[in-house]
């Protein structure tokens, strides 16, 4: 959590020009890193600040580096993320530091959050092919991809042996299909426009990477849902949306199925310690349920069992 009195947000923001600015809303104060929305006679915008945590002050300034280019390439030149400002008077640099703080500014997207409905799912599946279709850059993700750092997890638990055993089973993710990735892929990082176009937001650790990570995300992150008792469901209405918008017409080969799901299982497990220790089992009975739930998604689309008809 950072201190008002010690970093001034309406001091900063006037390094990129703006005057007479209000700090409208501040998304999770209680975070590391600053999100403020910005309001001005001139518009809205998002000023991020993202501390300098690193024992070398170039590690702070690789992850904005990796932030700023994502947003002028997505954003400033294809027009599918929220625009960056450049610093004023600057020339072309579009961050600085300050009280320990790498801060950048871009727009802010006017329009609705996408939701989770079989509409928006299509419209983020269509993104996502966008977005992995895109060549000409070269930033790598800040996404960890290697496998090894899971096996030394979970070491009291008595599903342990059943853990490592799903670790040996995913593949090298650095082999297969390299683009550009968001590595966050949900309705929660993207926006539906006023013009009614899909915009992708919060790209801090985008760059290239795996696309079966990217495209796995979800499909037990998001499309597991469940109540506070446990109770389990899957909301195959959103995985067969979002697969219509990626694929369109073309089959998904077993091999292409499989490496999604894999990538779901590693993004799941990638996030299994960051809710705390008293989460960790309920975790790993989502991940669990999330997989069972894998030969039936797929003889949905086998089948064209209730599959959305959606243009």
């Amino acid at each position: 959590m950072y201190d008002f009195q010690t970093i001034n947000l309406y001091e900063i923001v006037t390094c990129w020009g703006l005057a007479n600015a209000e700090i409208i809303k501040l998304s999770h104060p209680d975070a590391p890193r600053i999100v403020a929305e910005i309001s001005t006679g001139n518009g809205h915008y998002i000023l991020k600040g993202i501390p300098d945590t690193g024992d070398e002050e170039s590690r702070g300034e690789q992850t904005i580096c990796g932030n700023v280019s994502a947003h002028q390439f997505l954003g400033n030149q294809k027009g599918i993320a929220s625009r960056i400002y450049p610093v004023k008077g600057s020339g072309q640099k579009y961050y600085l530091k300050k009280s320990g703080y790498w801060f950048y500014l871009t727009e802010f997207i006017e329009g609705r959050p996408m939701q989770d409905t079989p509409e928006d799912e299509l419209m983020l599946g269509k993104l996502a092919r966008t977005l992995h279709s895109l060549e000409g850059y070269s930033y790598p993700s800040a996404l960890n991809e290697s496998k090894q750092h899971f096996y030394g997890w979970f070491e009291e638990k008595p599903f342990k042996a059943a853990f490592d055993e799903l670790l040996d089973s995913l593949p090298d993710f650095s082999k297969y299909d390299r683009c550009l990735i968001h590595t966050d892929l949900g309705p929660h990082n993207a926006m539906i426009s006023t013009e009614g176009k899909a915009v992708l937001i919060d790209l801090d650790d985008s760059g290239t990477g795996s696309r079966y990570l990217d495209l796995g995300w979800a499909f037990i992150m998001q499309f597991v849902e469940h109540t506070k008792d446990m109770k389990l469901s899957y909301r195959f209405d959103l995985a067969q949306a979002f697969l219509k918008g990626y694929y369109g017409t073309t089959q998904i080969t077993e091999k292409e199925y499989d490496l999604l799901w894999q990538g779901a299982v590693y993004m799941h497990i990638s996030y299994m310690q960051s809710y705390g220790s008293d989460a960790v089992d309920s975790l790993w009975k989502i991940l669990q349920f999330g997989l069972a739930q894998k030969p039936i998604l797929r003889k949905m689309q086998n089948t064209h069992e209730n599959t959305p008809q959606y243009q």
